[in-house]
């Protein structure tokens, strides 16, 4: 476990690695913050892959289920609370390990439920935010590992900072995306327009940040 963990603290080096990781989490977190508020978990919304308005009798079995789920009150709102909470963590960046912790449980379940009911193409689509997640336990499993095992002198690996990962910058815009998708979602915008504002965020950011690393970098070590 200790070399594992060893060669898993110098892939983090990688700052390609670093950026890959810092947007995975501003991915799966975001979109599923933005799920849960589009698909209703809050104001009450029926969905229409639950047919409103027919029989329950007459719907598919899959059909059946989002009808009595998206019906199911606080059961429903929970879902969408946990997905706010665990998505909204990993967004911040400095709370992303609680957020994968909690994302992991949340994505294993729905992606059961997708294989289970047989949804078209869409377990892959769960399986890959699955495999994401997996990897985000894994570049955090120097924090993991004592779970399972008692902490030795010998078995303590060092973390080392991170330059570009543990930047307060990327916790200033996982905030400024929450924001953002709260506010939209709060005036019912298209789920569209804030997908792709929020895009457009992480983007003008990542120009900015590499633009002006160093001098970001030389604030970074002034705090």
């Amino acid at each position: 476990m200790t070399t594992f963990v060893r060669f898993i603290e110098t892939c983090k080096q990688l700052s390609f690695l670093q950026v890959f990781t810092i947007y995975l989490r501003y991915l799966i977190g975001g979109a599923f913050v933005i799920a849960a508020f589009g698909m209703g978990k809050f104001s009450g919304q029926q969905l229409l892959i639950s047919n409103p308005g027919a029989s329950i009798e007459t719907l598919e079995p899959l059909q059946q289920f989002f009808r009595v789920m998206a019906t199911s009150g606080l059961y429903w709102e929970f879902i969408g609370l946990t997905q706010v909470i665990g998505g909204g963590l990993l967004m911040t960046q400095r709370f992303s390990k609680l957020g994968a912790v909690i994302f992991f449980g949340l994505i294993l379940n729905i992606f059961i439920i997708t294989v289970s009911y047989g949804f078209q193409g869409t377990p892959v689509v769960t399986g890959l935010m699955l495999l994401a997640t997996v990897f985000l336990l894994l570049w955090d499993l120097n924090s993991f590992q004592f779970v399972l095992t008692a902490p030795r002198t010998e078995t303590i690996v060092p973390a080392n900072k991170l330059l570009i990962a543990d930047h307060p910058f990327w916790t200033a815009l996982g905030t400024l995306m929450l924001i953002t998708i709260f506010t939209m979602a709060f005036l019912k915008f298209n789920l569209v327009v804030q997908l792709v504002s929020v895009f457009v965020e992480g983007l003008l950011a990542f120009i900015i940040f590499f633009s002006f690393r160093k001098r970001f970098q030389g604030l970074s070590a002034m705090v």
